[in-house]
């Protein structure tokens, strides 16, 4: 990704996952792209990732894999 609006059409490429509402994934997706902002303008991501959705960290990984966000942030193992 090279600014925020191509992230934020790979952010709403993905969908929703079954029983997940609507307000919820909005949040999830909201997060996202903040942290794709923080990504794009090399600022510190200030949150601790606490979600049991595997979208959410597709979401956050370059093409390539990587993750944007350092995995010691985050409150859950995604490989599980």
């Amino acid at each position: 990704m090279k600014n925020l609006a191509e992230a934020h059409r790979y952010v709403n490429s993905f969908p929703r996952p079954t029983g997940l509402n609507t307000y919820s994934w909005n949040a999830v997706k909201r997060l996202a792209l903040h942290a794709w902002d923080c990504y794009l303008n090399r600022r510190r991501f200030n949150h601790s990732i606490n979600f049991l959705c595997k979208e959410f960290y597709l979401m956050i990984r370059t093409p390539e894999g990587k993750f944007i966000v350092p995995e010691n942030q985050f409150s859950y193992d995604p490989a599980l």
